[in-house]
């Protein structure tokens, strides 16, 4: 028979000081909350079992406290707990196990396991598949949060064929776009991060250059695999398609912030921007000088034209789209280059200034740092609404 003894809270222990744990599989690093978490732990185990009611919420705190002390291999632990006993005590689709997977996940990718997070987050999406309907609000925030997962995922080169991630990004934030239009109208300012999260995805997309080590040739249109073929329909409307999204994102700001509002201005110059990322340079321009005009009016018009045009801009600027030169995993030097930019926003007059390199660098380091700097492309400066020159440009990269 249980003991009807009253349970010790977890603030009343921090109230009571530090318990001093013996056990050895205890971390030596604890705080007060991570002691009171396991004082009340133990205390349930004792007088109702290893699947106590309620023990998966104390174990939840307690990984969060380990996490915060930066103790991350044992928060994975206590919360992969946390999920089995949720798991026993719930079941296998209950909604309870939600808040514990997401905490797991997060610590996972915090502990670099980032293989062991992608198998969590597809579970995780997975259950919220089954637990909820389309348009409810907890499956559009799971559509979201896969989304951003997948991306991150893509970035670090995580697990499966990555234009497999690229097909589910485009995929989830396309869902997510569709639900807010049919559930809050198609004005809703709801709409804007997953919209920004389609350009970003358009941006991956066309940068997109196949698989290394692998025999599938995008651009074949008679390819046997419906993926691949999908991907090739995707690449192929690439263009289009993100000027439709970005031309629905300045309506969405217009019809919110008005059309003479900074947002709606800035998305202009995002669609100039995907303009001549695409080599539409003369629609790249007459977009450019349109947002000068725009921003010609602004009572801050100075401040703002010298922000975006004021000299030239790597572009993409979106932040989940590659832009500037990608830092190095390995640090092995710098290189002070300097270089031009013309008015179509192409690099020329690319020069080696200096280069401090690491005891263990190739020489030819350098060399390829300037390769891939040749290859970006610029919003150029503009004067007068006019685009111009820029010369002397040094800077000094990390390689």
């Amino acid at each position: 028979m249980p003991s009807t003894e009253t349970l010790i809270s977890a603030e009343d222990m921090m109230q009571g000081g530090v318990i001093d744990f013996q056990d050895n599989d205890e971390p030596a690093l604890v705080n007060p909350t991570a002691t009171a978490y396991q004082f009340y732990i133990t205390d349930l185990e004792s007088r109702l079992g290893a699947y106590a009611p309620g023990l998966a919420e104390q174990l939840m705190g307690l990984g969060r406290s380990y996490r915060e002390q930066g103790l991350l291999d044992e928060a994975v632990t206590v919360f992969k707990r946390a999920v089995h006993v949720s798991r026993i005590n719930n079941g296998l689709n209950d909604a309870a196990q939600i808040p514990v997977l997401e905490q797991l996940i997060e610590t996972l990718i915090a502990s670099g396991e980032y293989e062991a997070a992608d198998e969590r987050q597809y579970y995780l999406y997975r259950l919220q598949r089954r637990l909820y309907t389309s348009g409810d609000p907890e499956l559009t925030a799971a559509m979201m949060r896969r989304a951003r997962w997948e991306q991150q995922a893509y970035a670090l080169s995580v697990g499966e064929e990555s234009f497999n991630r690229l097909l589910t990004m485009w995929q989830l934030y396309s869902n997510v776009v569709n639900t807010i239009a049919q559930t809050q109208g198609g004005a809703s300012m709801q709409l804007l991060e997953p919209l920004n999260g389609m350009v970003e995805t358009q941006y991956l997309i066309a940068a997109y250059d196949g698989e290394a080590g692998t025999s599938i040739q995008f651009g074949d249109a008679g390819s046997g695999d419906p993926d691949v073929a999908r991907f090739n329909l995707i690449q192929v409307n690439n263009y289009q398609q993100g000027q439709a999204v970005l031309n629905v994102i300045r309506d969405v700001l217009q019809a919110n912030e008005g059309e003479a509002s900074s947002q709606s201005t800035e998305a202009l110059i995002d669609l100039g921007d995907w303009m001549l990322w695409h080599g539409n340079d003369r629609a790249a321009t007459a977009v450019y000088r349109e947002a000068w005009a725009e921003l010609s009016l602004k009572s801050d018009a100075e401040g703002l034209l010298n922000h975006h045009f004021g000299s030239p801009q790597l572009v993409p600027t979106l932040s989940g789209a590659h832009r500037d030169l990608e830092p190095p995993r390995v640090l092995q030097g710098y290189a002070e280059l300097s270089y031009a930019v013309n008015t179509r926003g192409r690099v020329y007059d690319l020069e080696l200034v200096s280069n401090q390199p690491g005891e263990a660098t190739p020489d030819a380091e350098p060399n390829i740092l300037m390769r891939r700097l040749q290859r970006k492309l610029f919003r150029p400066r503009y004067e007068n609404g006019e685009p111009a020159d820029t010369v002397n440009i040094t800077k000094r990269y990390a390689y």
